[in-house]
């Protein structure tokens, strides 16, 4: 019974972090493409805090921006059989305050808001190396060599006023269709990432003008150590380039070339509950990334 719990902890620990996530371009997920065992149901709850020049919504031409964001964030994960192969659906509600001022056309704004975020939802399914498994086959497995892909949509429901640059919802629709792989190497796991984020205009932008952005480009990379059986530590770091904004057509904001270093720390208490913690930093910065932010997840599963 104690080897059965504690390979069920092992299990919780390898696909947890799919509920890990957020809405931007510094996303730096490790273990999202991974072989996971289905029937599974996962719901996060999750806080952060980021400081310094947030990016809010991608690419919004602010410059110099000196924003705090508190937020808070509702999440559930459905692992599922699709086809002979193990996939996920997962789904999305941040909820934030951000308070702070930036410069806009050579003039220092300033901003206090709290809303509702915009949502996101998620299908996830891998191709390669990931058999539709129950738990009780699936911790008796080796780790193996697994491709994946997803695409995640963001709904524009979130907090939004016209009147202003700084709002916590994007008011537009985002597509971003992502590929990776997962390298088991021991107690080590590489994983490598290449998506992309297409944005809808924003018609309602202020100024009355239509926003628009080009494509944004993310590329991920993660060394991943099993510290012991509940335990594991990630150390990740990304690039991301692309997405110049436009004001009916006149450009906005320059195209991006930005990169972030963090680390993730992850615990199994026991077989159902999961605790998380993240932190990463902008460190080649062009457009709204010399930021931090710090994250603490609780995750509770059932079947």
């Amino acid at each position: 019974m104690a080897r059965r719990s504690r390979l069920i902890s092992i299990a919780l620990g390898v696909f947890i972090t799919l509920l890990f996530g957020t809405a931007e371009a510094q996303d730096l997920d490790p273990r999202r493409y991974v072989n996971l065992p289905v029937g599974q149901n996962f719901l996060r709850l999750g806080v952060g805090y980021s400081t310094g020049d947030v990016n809010l919504t991608p690419s919004v031409p602010l410059e110099d921006a000196e924003l705090t964001i508190n937020a808070a964030s509702l999440a559930y994960l459905r692992t599922m059989d699709l086809g002979g192969k193990a996939a996920s659906f997962d789904a999305y509600v941040p909820y934030g305050c951000a308070s702070g001022s930036a410069v806009s056309d050579g003039e220092r704004i300033y901003r206090d808001v709290c809303g509702t975020g915009d949502a996101l939802v998620r299908l996830t399914y891998n191709f390669v190396g990931a058999p539709a498994l129950g738990l009780s086959e699936f911790v008796k497995k080796e780790k193996e060599l697994v491709v994946g892909a997803s695409v995640q949509v963001s709904l524009p429901i979130g907090q939004y006023d016209s009147d202003y640059l700084v709002n916590i919802g994007a008011n537009r629709w985002v597509i971003r269709p992502e590929i990776g792989m997962s390298i088991p190497l021991s107690k080590w796991v590489l994983e490598f990432a290449a998506g992309a984020r297409f944005f809808s205009d924003n018609d309602d932008y202020v100024g009355d003008v239509t926003f628009s952005q080009d494509p944004l480009y993310n590329l991920q990379a993660h060394m991943i150590y099993d510290l012991s059986p509940r335990q594991w530590l990630s150390f990740n770091a990304n690039y991301f380039f692309g997405g110049a904004t436009y004001n009916d057509d006149a450009p906005a904001a320059i195209r991006q070339e930005n990169s972030r270093v963090g680390i993730t720390w992850y615990m199994a208490v026991n077989p159902k509950l999961a605790l998380k913690l993240a932190a990463h930093a902008g460190v080649v910065t062009r457009v709204g990334n010399d930021s931090n932010t710090y994250t603490l997840a609780a995750i509770y599963r059932w079947e």
